[in-house]
């Protein structure tokens, strides 16, 4: 006999393709945010001097986020150095590829999640990082909120239940984040399970929200009801299924958890890592861990959105 077989999750779909930002050099980073005053139609008569002024950084603000470490550490027993396991040749390579997978999923998943940002150090415990969950909201935020002005609107998060989620709700959100951005972009939409069947669900006819029907030559002996790509009037989403979403909520709001990402828009920054540590052996056997720093970075809340249904 050799190897073994594990049944687990492994692909991070969004913390795999966000972007690696620089590195933080402080334990809480910030970075600017800004906008255009709105449109004005008043005409200025011929010969009028320039008696009023504007400061073009009057609304400017700071939006920031903190540093959070994770560790996932690993031994390996005296008596396992010493034997021959055929499923595993070597325990201390394995250990240190099962742990850096392991980390990597945890950083996925509070990435994900609804993390509330905590500075760390004088009895409030570990610092956290906040998660795409508290970055993506209308209300302010408990610690270091992002400024009103700043917040994503709530018509570009959208809570309806399954039972009545509907194409006009994908095409409300993406109309919001138009009227922000004046951008018909091409966004990534990371979801849970439950939410992806509902956008195959829209070429089903007979569906409880189904919209067109939709007609396959049966001769191929194949059924099509994948929808990877979701073109509506303010712009397009590539649907990529992810299970490490709302990780901290039920499993409902998980699966019909997702982020409407500008690319541009999202990074993770890293101040170290993963980084591997090894550490002496006392006679147990070796013995190490790996250890990472890091933030989500969100340039500005408001070309973002978000489906968060908690049935």
């Amino acid at each position: 006999m050799s190897g073994f077989t594990r049944i687990e999750p492994q692909i991070t779909p969004m913390f795999s393709m966000l972007k690696k930002g620089k590195a933080p050099s402080a334990s809480y980073s910030e970075w600017c945010v800004d906008d255009l005053s709105d449109p004005v139609q008043t005409s200025v008569e011929e010969g009028t001097d320039v008696t009023t002024y504007a400061n073009p950084g009057e609304n400017r603000a700071r939006i920031g986020n903190h540093l959070m470490r994770q560790d996932r550490a690993w031994q390996v027993s005296d008596l396992e150095t010493l034997v021959e396991d055929a499923a595993v040749p070597n325990q201390v390579a394995e250990a240190k590829a099962k742990k850096l997978l392991e980390l990597r999923r945890d950083m996925a998943s509070v990435v994900g999640s609804d993390n509330v940002s905590q500075v760390g150090g004088g009895g409030a415990g570990a610092a956290k990082t906040r998660g795409m969950g508290e970055w993506i909201k209308a209300t302010a935020q408990t610690n270091n909120p992002v400024p009103a002005a700043f917040l994503t609107p709530s018509a570009s998060i959208n809570t309806t239940a399954a039972a009545s989620f509907a194409e006009s709700d994908v095409n409300d959100v993406l109309a919001s984040i138009y009227g922000q951005t004046g951008d018909l972009g091409n966004f990534k939409l990371f979801c849970g399970t439950s939410l992806k069947k509902e956008f195959s669900d829209f070429s089903r006819t007979g569906s409880s929200n189904g919209v067109y029907r939709h007609n396959e030559d049966a001769s191929g002996n194949k059924v099509t009801k994948n929808v990877l790509v979701y073109e509506g009037d303010f712009g397009s989403l590539d649907i990529i299924t992810d299970l490490f979403l709302a990780k901290d909520g039920t499993t409902a709001s998980q699966g019909m958890r997702g982020y409407v990402i500008d690319p541009s828009l999202v990074e993770v920054a890293f101040a170290d890592g993963p980084s591997h540590y090894d550490q002496e052996d006392n006679g147990g056997g070796p013995r190490g861990f790996y250890k990472a720093w890091y933030m989500t970075r969100v340039k500005n809340p408001l070309g973002l959105g978000k489906f968060a249904a908690t049935a």
